[in-house]
């Protein structure tokens, strides 16, 4: 029975206190990763130690969209994380139309008739509203610094 006992407690201090082994790899290289707010290094991350539990991960580098998540963190002897980062491309949108307003992904709003936006690589929706109605909805994707030009689409009549 002591036998039982103190190999139970040897294994609760060991899940307790265990530190598993985090590597951290990201595209592109040199990114600053931060593990609940802390500032641990910058990638590749070799056999960082960590307590096993539930932890917020941040990934940042500039021309970069950040990325932030929690990790549930299992007792483990490692644990290895890949990450690529999405860039950041410079928009300039502009149109000739008169009495539009814009928004994009339901959270950049403008009515100015050229703008330039930093937007991260990716699929994005833009709505245009004239009077507050819309008037038109889009999908486009950034894939590489680029000039816009918003032109109201014409109906044919039959």
């Amino acid at each position: 029975m002591k036998y039982l006992i103190s190999s139970v407690a040897f294994l609760i201090v060991n899940l307790i206190y265990a530190q598993v082994s985090l590597n951290v790899n990201a595209i592109p290289r040199s990114v600053e990763v931060l593990i609940d707010g802390e500032k641990i290094g910058k990638t590749p991350l070799k056999d960082v130690k960590i307590n096993p539990g539930v932890h917020s991960f941040e990934l940042r580098k500039k021309g970069y969209a950040p990325l932030k998540h929690l990790v549930d963190v299992n007792p483990a002897e490692s644990l290895k994380m890949d990450y690529y980062l999405n860039p950041i491309y410079l928009i300039k949108f502009f149109t000739e139309e008169r009495g539009l307003s814009f928004e994009l992904n339901d959270t950049h709003k403008w009515s100015q008739n050229k703008i330039r936006l930093e937007i991260e690589a990716g699929e994005h929706q833009l709505r245009v509203y004239q009077n507050n109605k819309i008037i038109d909805e889009q999908i486009f994707i950034v894939d590489e610094p680029k000039s816009i030009e918003y032109i109201i689409k014409k109906k044919i009549s039959s």
